[in-house]
């Protein structure tokens, strides 16, 4: 009886003893999720982010190390200061330990404001600028899917591409940075710009942009505008027979998922795309992970969506190892450990909060040799991170030695 009452005790003794060890602030790992769930960032249902966070959360089991897991969404409508005002109430009073995606760049960059005075944790997805890991970057943030660095950078591609650049754009600041980027990456890999023209945003027709294009002579028409404008574009490079003749049209904001919205495969076959995920990743997890975002989403899986998946996985792998919540530990652990998932392969965390990885250039398929609605593209080439993203040391970020 005394042995078997001495190893309850042991029992309990280590119990008491993992639960120490174990250090989750209000006893839960707590994710607040800051999007636009009601304006023009909102896509489908609005409900996505949700459902990418809550994909990486059921991988757990909802819990870690006995500690549940709790996600909370909130809408900052788009505007830095109602964004701001969420991420202070979030961290100081509802004990969020990290917020996550934060589409719209003026609200992020807001936000990391907040994160950094008050040494808290942010993952962005959606968040596209590159001063988030540069002049204004945080000891405790991370970028994961994308840049305005990474997307218009695609020197590395100029041989299955071609010298001869056109940029078509619109004419705001998110169109000039990826003009810009442009520009300097087609330079600097030995191309040339042939023209460049920006257009109103809500344009409308684009035929008379389109043939300052056509008669440049470029062997690559590069778009730096998204929605209604590059569907636009699109249609009419189609009009004017653009892909027919050769010519490669490269949009560079778009995702294989925005397609069907496009004109599908018939208006955008031939196009290339510098991709940062796409179902065939990293098979058989990302076609795994594609499958079930579109069993619970009933839509097709954007890369915006796999990369928060990811940056929601892997920081509940680091709340796992290292038993706490505790950013200083986190983000660490993050740094050390390679991210092998439906995203990437062999993603590294750098210390300015840049996730670097590969990215993908694809062409879009003919109709007649995609096998079904999610056959799209195939793989031309695979950009290696250290050469789609901005170096470590030319980003300016102050935590950099």
């Amino acid at each position: 009886m005394k042995k078997i009452l001495g190893m309850a005790a042991l029992a309990a003794a280590m119990a008491l003893s993992g639960a120490a060890n174990a250090q989750y602030s209000d006893n839960m790992i707590k994710l607040g999720i800051l999007d636009d769930f009601s304006g023009p960032y909102c896509v489908d249902n609005c409900m996505a982010p949700v459902v990418s966070v809550q994909i990486a959360v059921d991988e757990f089991g909802g819990k870690i190390n006995g500690v549940p897991i709790v996600v909370i969404h909130g809408d900052h409508q788009d505007k830095p200061d109602v964004g701001v005002a969420l991420a202070r109430r979030w961290y100081d009073t509802e004990k969020v330990d990290t917020i996550l995606d934060v589409v719209y760049s003026g609200v992020a960059l807001a936000v990391q404001g907040v994160a950094r005075e008050k040494g808290k944790a942010v993952l962005y997805s959606m968040a596209g600028s590159d001063q988030l890991t540069g002049k204004q970057c945080s000891p405790y943030s991370a970028q994961w899917t994308y840049d305005t660095y990474q997307l218009p950078n695609l020197g590395q591609a100029l041989p299955m591409l071609g010298k001869k650049w056109f940029i078509l754009s619109a004419d705001y600041a998110y169109g000039k940075a990826l003009v810009a980027g442009v520009t300097a990456s087609v330079k600097k890999a030995g191309g040339e710009i042939v023209g460049t023209v920006f257009h109103p945003f809500n344009a409308g027709d684009m035929s008379s942009f389109i043939l300052q294009a056509q008669n440049s002579g470029a062997d690559v028409v590069a778009l730096g505008d998204a929605g209604p404008d590059m569907n636009n574009a699109i249609k009419a490079a189609n009009e004017f027979g653009l892909i027919a003749k050769g010519v490669k049209v490269v949009p560079l904001s778009m995702d294989l998922s925005a397609i069907a919205g496009a004109g599908g495969l018939q208006a955008t076959q031939g196009m290339m795309m510098a991709l940062p995920w796409y179902r065939d990743a990293n098979p058989p997890k990302s076609e795994a992970w594609a499958d079930e975002f579109e069993k619970r989403q009933k839509t097709m899986a954007p890369y915006l969506m796999a990369g928060l998946y990811s940056a929601t996985r892997t920081y509940l792998l680091a709340a796992q190892a290292t038993k706490s919540d505790d950013p200083k530990k986190i983000f660490p652990w993050m740094q050390q450990h390679v991210v092998d998932d439906a995203f990437t392969k062999h993603g590294v965390l750098r210390p300015d909060g840049r996730m670097v990885h590969d990215v993908y250039l694809v062409q879009v398929k003919k109709p007649s040799e995609s096998k079904g609605p999610r056959d799209l593209a195939k793989l031309i080439a695979t950009i290696p991170g250290d050469k789609a993203f901005r170096p470590l040391h030319d980003g300016g970020c102050p935590y950099i030695k």
